[in-house]
């Protein structure tokens, strides 16, 4: 009898630990299990690349040429025309372009406004999935960001598109008052980059040759 009593009072003492826990946070399993997860992940190259920049990490310059390399290659060559990636001494022209004091006021802006990309991640999977619908046959590129140092603000390649996070700062941003228009720069905010990405990977994605769009 004794026994039972004191199973019974465990039982009921589980039950409230197990309500008490629910109440304090009762959005913790709706979240894990039955809130959507985007498809979409936005991969951060550039911060890989200020990882090499600001503290001269070979590792990261190692893993920018065995898990980035075409990334790595069109920003190099293509984007920043700094000559052939398999030059001698090209990471040391990488890293001096990049330590450049008018190039390192566009870094900090970036990594203040563009902490998280979660936003761009949703309306990049919601783009995605509307073009599948529409033609089962489109193939879903790999999106990175980088820093561009103003060059260019989409790269786009077969199944790949680049977003340069540093044209898309906003339009009062002072910086940008020195090199484009009150219109141009009405279009380099962040709402923009989802729109001006998709129309340059339809656009040109498929063209082998013709690698770059929104030079803006």
């Amino acid at each position: 009898m004794k026994r039972k009593f004191i199973l019974s009072v465990l039982v009921i003492l589980l039950c409230a630990v197990g309500v008490w826990s629910w109440l304090a946070k009762p959005w913790e399993g709706w979240l894990s299990d039955d809130q959507p997860e985007t498809e979409t992940t936005i991969d951060r190259f550039d911060r890989l690349l200020d990882e090499y920049v600001s503290l001269g990490s070979y590792t990261a310059l190692h893993r920018m040429n065995t898990q980035y390399p075409t990334e790595t290659k069109l920003l190099i060559e293509n984007v920043l025309e700094l000559g052939a990636i398999d030059e001698p001494d090209i990471e040391k022209r990488l890293r001096t372009y990049y330590l450049d004091s008018t190039v390192q006021v566009l870094l900090d802006e970036v990594h203040r406004q563009y902490g998280d990309l979660s936003d761009l991640e949703r309306d990049f999977d919601h783009a995605f999935k509307e073009l599948k619908r529409k033609d089962p046959s489109f193939r879903v590129p790999h999106v990175y960001t980088q820093i561009s140092c103003l060059n260019q603000s989409i790269v786009v390649g077969d199944t790949l598109i680049g977003i340069s996070l540093d044209k898309y700062l906003g339009a009062d941003f002072p910086l940008y008052r020195e090199y484009y228009s009150e219109e141009q720069r009405q279009q380099m905010n962040r709402s923009a980059i989802v729109s001006d990405a998709v129309s340059a990977y339809l656009q040109y994605g498929k063209l082998n040759d013709h690698p770059f769009s929104n030079p803006r």
